[in-house]
């Protein structure tokens, strides 16, 4: 497969418009109505009723498309959109930030300032912190809060840790005068969050995104290929790509995770392209999967004959014994 490392440049735009493209699924309906049931909550809770579930946990596998997804919405919801305020200044309701990755209660606060562009002192306290960041939030219009890699709130996992963020996560929906609603998307290490204190539980929502399989949604992953191969990139489908074979293949080597499965054909068509190809084959996918992974050939998902049996976690397997 060495040869296919020899390509010409696929242009920028043409990348960025593969890219930018988005497939949706089953799953947006839901998710739109989960967003525009937080809309409509804030905006009774801003006349004086509304629902105390003012929380939107999204979670799922790495690669399974919760921020993509979001990110689509966000752009298409005109609440979400900037707008004018009575001072003729402009500014957006919604921030989105990512938790930082060493993520206590108040390096959170910290990193929700820093976005605003509110600068911190180094010896505040955090009870300081977090009565500037309701006030922020309050002043500057912003009445979504989205955090991505959440489950980086529960990195220090102590039992005062975790419950000092569940308390700080409450006060952020229980800002006096102005009724924040959050969103929070992780993998499953998230859902930790919430175990253990019922107030934050029943002041929340949550969606799953769900691995898929080739049993349940095999429509969806040729709508997904075609899409993708002959509609974005006008490439061929050979025959050994439409089998179910093959596609159980790219189901499992992305670990059902529809995001993953995008990217894959995404990459293989690139691949494909900067070839000079009018299609493409089996080897983009395998060649692809190698680099990601680094897997030995034997264990190389797209062309290993018991490839149901292997477990695309173990990549690197057996290097990581070596040293035992």
């Amino acid at each position: 497969m060495d040869n296919l490392l020899k390509h010409t440049t696929v242009p920028s735009s043409v990348r960025a418009d593969l890219y930018r493209s988005y497939i949706e699924h089953q799953r947006d309906s839901r998710l739109r109505e989960e967003l525009r049931e937080l809309i409509e909550n804030a905006e009774a809770c801003l006349n004086g009723g509304g629902s105390r579930r003012r929380a939107l946990f999204l979670i799922g596998a790495s690669g399974s498309g919760k921020s993509f997804a979001l990110r689509h919405h966000f752009s298409l919801i005109p609440e979400f959109q900037k707008r004018t305020n009575e001072y003729g200044e402009l500014y957006s309701p919604i921030l989105s930030i990512e938790a930082p990755k060493q993520c206590t209660a108040k390096d959170f606060a910290v990193a929700i300032l820093n976005a605003i562009g509110v600068p911190t002192k180094v010896k505040v306290t955090e009870g300081d912190l977090y009565d500037t960041l309701r006030t922020q939030l309050r002043e500057r219009g912003i009445l979504y809060l989205h955090v991505d890699e959440a489950q980086h709130l529960l990195r220090h996992k102590t039992k005062a840790t975790v419950l000092d963020v569940q308390e700080r996560l409450k006060s952020l929906m229980q800002i006096v005068d102005w009724p924040l609603h959050t969103i929070y998307s992780g993998v499953p290490q998230l859902a930790d969050l919430l175990t253990g204190d019922d107030q934050l539980a029943n002041r929340s929502r949550v969606m799953r995104f769900v691995p898929i399989s080739l049993t349940n949604e095999k429509a969806k992953i040729e709508e997904v290929f075609a899409e993708i191969v002959e509609k974005k990139c006008s490439l061929f489908i050979p025959d050994e790509l439409r089998t179910n074979d093959f596609l159980g293949r790219l189901c499992h080597a992305n670990r059902g995770c529809y995001g993953s499965i995008i990217e894959a054909v995404q990459a293989a068509c690139l691949l494909a392209m900067g070839k000079g190809k009018r299609g493409i084959d089996l080897r983009a996918f395998a060649f692809n999967y190698q680099r990601e992974t680094g897997c030995l050939p034997s264990d190389n998902i797209y062309i290993a004959k018991r490839w149901s049996e292997i477990d695309p976690h173990n990549a690197l397997a057996d290097l990581a014994s070596i040293g035992n």
